[in-house]
């Protein structure tokens, strides 16, 4: 089960017997374009508009010969029928009609809408009398009647066009027409025609009855024609997935084009220049020229958004320095959906090498997810995948409303890189909705009712000329690499033993801003070297190792940048207050620091290099910003309250920075006050900078007082505002 917290019959390229190619956009000029027409095309949805595409892309092709394998058995309406005949008669190039078994319906119309028609062996042809209604008085509906002479109309004109004997095609709409040659009756009234392959090929008066001839396959069709034998084939919905897939997907297999020229060289100089990176990466080793493995186990995809984004980290790496490939080594039984779509609709769309998964022995739920989302799948002998129901963290089932929601958007989400990656959006979405059935050429592969989950069998059963799903069965990762011959050395991609460190730090880093921005305000405050010094250091330590074992834009040189800064700082607090210059460049540099220290390293790399699926700058600095200013607003709050309150409490006593004490005997200081004693009212001057804390002289005493927050130069004239215990608040006088 997918835990919340935790995939249309998409027909697959029909494999020629000849010498065809089954690419997406091929150069087609001069090759044979057989399409394979079934009763989906009837729909009005995406097969009919498939249709259209392919017509149209072989026409402009400049195609030879366009060859329509028929195989509708099923009636349709006027409405249906009409559009496919103007689809096929609006061919400009040579049309030819191949009837294997069955054409019935509005498959002996398209027919009869092409120059040439062959049967196989068992092959029939006719029957394309329209679904007949009648009214509740038993009467034919006049609207059948309209419809029917409109058809009849049409399939005349059609047969004439193209050579064929308007009769006939009359004969095959409407019953009551009666066929003739000579004195043989080849229709009787009363009786729809429907013709045979030796009855369609009968010559009467040297001229078959409408068949050119019977073929046993395509290569013979073409031989009759005289027609090339390299062709290409396709179902209109094989064709519309594979041309979406080329303008949504980049081109993993190196092939250059105009438009992918610049993106490709920017990501080849991204992988040589991986030695002189963006601000100096210190990084492990390449992964040039390597196969890396990503091992999903049985807690990878449920533990939290870390795993996540490590995978993530290194797929981008992969991509900068040039792997050969990226293997998901997966036993696992689910997790996290929010992030496992994240992971599949970005990174794994948007990398230029090839992906594989391997099943090793389970991919469920959001491991099924992932599968569907790398180019090709593996199996081994025994192993299934699949069952990807959306459930609960607690693994119960959703609230209907909150189900169907989240359902509908996985399903969005996995048909659509199904589509990208070559794989049956039908059995995608069936490892994800109970109510999907799933038919491949006719045959009914899973019914509704359960989601859907293969074994090993069944995933690398062939259906329709290609396997369901996994492209094959491998014993192990060795035995996989052998049979797509990849060269490269294997390499398991591991986190460190500090990865735990690494994420806690990313979820904390505004606490740690907080404790160290406020232990560098105190120990400014402080004489020498203390306590809030070594807190402030052990604080910005954390944070810069934690973001650098994340991948973040840490390095020397940031920790230089906030060193540099805050000693800005203190020259503007201790040598020329006031001076604003100093100040302003130091927390300037202290927030670049800090703010660009928590910035994945390789996100900015990618987007530096023009890569694709990279988000907007905004969107590659927005966790560093908030986290940077959740720490400032905290590190302030926790020094305004220190100010108010820490002055007053023996630990305050010790931190305050003591002034210059007059030489002489008897100066008295405020600890020996008697408590019954009001210094308010009392006007004197300081003997120290207040910031806010300090000291003053009034009548001849030396007393540990504070400011109401503000800073007070020393030697500025004071007066006591209020007297509480051993706090003495002052103001200027």
């Amino acid at each position: 089960m997918l835990p919340a917290m935790c995939g249309g019959l998409a027909l697959p390229l029909l494999a020629n017997t000849s010498t065809g190619s089954n690419e997406a956009n091929p150069s087609w000029e001069g090759k044979v374009v057989v399409v394979t027409l079934s009763s989906e095309v009837l729909s009005e949805g995406r097969s009919g508009r498939d249709l259209e595409r392919l017509l149209s892309a072989a026409d402009e092709a400049k195609a030879s010969a366009l060859v329509f394998e028929i195989g509708i058995s099923d009636p349709a309406e006027l409405s249906v029928q009409t559009r496919l005949l103007d689809l096929v008669s609006g061919v400009k190039i040579p049309t030819v009609a191949y009837i294997p078994s069955m054409a019935t319906g509005p498959g002996a119309l398209i027919a009869l809408a092409t120059k040439s028609i062959y049967l196989g062996p068992n092959g029939i042809i006719g029957g394309a009398a329209l679904p007949r209604e009648k009214t509740e008085e038993g009467e034919v509906d006049a609207n059948f009647v309209r419809d029917q002479s409109i058809l009849k109309a049409r399939a005349r004109s059609l047969a004439g066009t193209h050579g064929h004997l308007p009769e006939i095609a009359e004969a095959f709409i409407d019953p009551e027409v009666e066929v003739k040659r000579g004195e043989l009756v080849i229709s009787k009234k009363g009786e729809l025609l429907t013709l045979t392959a030796e009855e369609a090929v009968k010559r009467y008066e040297d001229q078959p009855l409408l068949a050119r001839g019977i073929a046993a396959s395509i290569e013979e069709v073409l031989k009759a024609e005289n027609l090339p034998l390299d062709y290409v084939r396709f179902s209109p919905r094989a064709y519309g997935e594979m041309a979406s897939r080329t303008k949504l997907s980049r081109e993993k297999q190196g092939e250059e084009s105009t438009e992918t020229a610049s993106g490709e060289a920017k990501a080849e100089g991204a992988a040589t220049a991986n030695d002189e990176p963006l601000f100096g990466r210190r990084e492990g080793g390449s992964y040039r020229g390597k196969v890396i493995v990503l091992k999903v186990g049985q807690d990878t995809l449920a533990t939290g958004e870390a795993s996540f984004d490590f995978m993530d980290r290194t797929l981008k790496k992969a991509e900068l320095d040039g792997a050969e490939a990226v293997i998901f080594d997966m036993d696992t039984p689910g997790g996290i959906a929010w992030y496992t779509d994240g992971l599949v609709l970005n990174s794994l769309q948007n990398v230029t090498y090839p992906t594989y998964t391997f099943v090793n022995s389970r991919a469920e739920s959001a491991g099924a997810i992932i599968a569907v989302g790398t180019d090709h799948i593996y199996m081994r002998p025994a192993a299934t995948i699949g069952s990807a129901l959306v459930v609960s963290g607690t693994g119960q089932d959703l609230a209907e409303a909150m189900e169907d929601k989240v359902t509908q958007m996985i399903i969005g989400s996995v048909r659509n890189v199904a589509e990208l990656n070559g794989h049956n959006p039908d059995i995608a979405e069936a490892f994800v909705s109970r109510e999907k059935e799933v038919r491949v050429d006719g045959v009914l592969v899973h019914e509704a009712g359960n989601v859907l989950n293969l074994n090993t069998i069944r995933a690398t059963e062939e259906v329709g000329g290609r396997p369901l799903l996994a492209k094959g069965v491998a014993r192990d990762l060795e035995d996989l690499i052998a049979q797509e011959g990849l060269k490269g050395e294997l390499l398991e991609a591991t986190p460190t033993g500090l990865e735990a460190v690494a994420h806690w730090v990313q979820k904390l880093a505004f606490l740690l801003i907080i404790v160290g921005l406020a232990g560098a305000y105190l120990e400014m405050n402080t004489p020498g070297f203390g306590f809030p010094g070594l807190v402030s250091v052990a604080a910005f330590s954390l944070f810069f190792f934690g973001n650098y074992l994340a991948g973040n834009l840490v390095g020397y040189e940031l920790a230089v940048l906030l060193a540099i800064g805050l000693l800005l700082i203190a020259v503007e607090v201790f040598l020329f207050p006031g001076a604003i210059l100093p100040g302003f460049a130091g927390a300037a540099l202290v927030i670049a620091s800090l703010g660009l220290a928590m910035v994945d390293r390789v996100d900015l790399e990618w987007k530096w290099s023009g890569l694709p699926g990279t988000g907007t700058w905004v969107g590659i600095f927005e966790g560093s910003l908030v986290s940077l200013a959740a720490g400032m607003a905290g590190a302030l709050i926790v020094i305004l309250v220190g100010m108010r309150f820490l002055p007053g409490t023996r630990v305050g006593n010790r931190l305050v920075l003591a002034g210059a004490v007059p030489q002489g005997a008897s100066i008295p200081a405020s600890g020996s006050v008697e408590k019954s004693e009001s210094f308010v009212g009392w006007t004197g001057e300081a003997t120290t900078d207040l910031r806010p804390s300090g000291k003053g002289l009034f009548q001849g005493r030396l007393l540990d007082i504070i400011s109401e927050g503000e800073f007070v130069a020393r030697g500025e004239s004071l007066r006591v505002t209020r007297h509480e215990g051993s706090r003495i608040v002052v103001a200027r006088a």
